[in-house]
């Protein structure tokens, strides 16, 4: 349980004081829900640190902040519109003014609001590790560890259409199945978060075209570790959502109403 709070005023100081017994805190959220089950002794705050809740952008791109808020982005003329329906997945306001998009990819859940989109749409996360910022995929992100590193920002493409579909037993709960779906250049990118399975992503034909037969007959088969009965319902009913809702999100965006700009 931790029993100091050190408030860095720049994200230099914040990656400096980054011990073994130590964590970041951005938002709060998941310290709430964690309470006493949190290991590290110091917890870092993110909140007065400069330049870290920003929106930029640049080409066709947006560049957001780590602290920027759920809120901030559904707000902002300059977020996607695939994001900030990811963003609205949180369906509580006062949840959405403290929860932040560094705090939630950093958080890796297999439940992740935002994470499904991110991956599907190949956004970029900036990590500083010392005195070294570099930008990696978000795919290869989550499935890196990185404990002694800071997120500063993630890099999003604007001007490409991406769908994508929640399922929960309520707009409160958290979701047993987030998928996402982008066409891009290279065709269709699936991701999706399963709940205590994680985030995978897929590529599927470059034509984009994709019958229901052929996705339910994959999901049937592709390996899931730690998919389970459970009262979301059974493996077979979940690898079945799975198959029809991957079919639904690319014909949606075969047909022209993927979320962009």
């Amino acid at each position: 349980m931790a029993n100091t709070l050190l408030m860095a005023k720049t994200a230099a100081e914040a990656i400096a004081a980054k011990t073994a017994s130590a964590a970041f805190l951005a938002g709060g959220t998941e310290v709430n829900r964690l309470g006493s089950s949190v290991e590290a002794e110091t917890l870092i705050s993110l909140k007065k640190c400069e330049g870290l809740d920003s929106i930029k952008k640049v080409g066709n791109m947006v560049e957001i902040g780590s602290m920027c808020t759920f809120q901030k982005m559904v707000e902002s003329q300059d977020i996607p519109a695939y994001m900030k329906e990811a963003a609205l997945f949180m369906a509580s306001r006062t949840k959405r003014n403290m929860a932040t998009i560094g705090g939630n990819v950093a958080a890796r859940r297999s439940d992740s609001y935002l994470l499904s989109a991110l991956c599907a749409a190949d956004a970029e996360v900036s990590v500083l590790t010392g005195d070294v910022e570099k930008k990696i995929n978000v795919n290869a992100y989550i499935n890196e560890e990185n404990a002694d590193s800071l997120i500063t920002g993630i890099t999003v493409p604007v001007g490409i259409k991406v769908a994508s579909k929640r399922y929960a037993n309520t707009a409160q709960s958290h979701a047993v199945i987030t998928m996402s779906a982008a066409s891009t250049s290279r065709g269709i990118k699936l991701a999706v978060a399963i709940k205590n399975v994680g985030i995978l992503s897929f590529n599927l034909s470059s034509s984009g075209k994709l019958t229901e037969e052929a996705a339910v007959a994959y999901f049937k088969t592709v390996e899931l570790k730690g998919i389970e009965d459970d009262m979301f319902g059974s493996v077979d009913y979940k690898r079945y959502l799975l198959g029809v809702t991957a079919y639904d999100l690319c014909k949606q965006l075969t047909a022209g109403s993927g979320k962009e700009v």
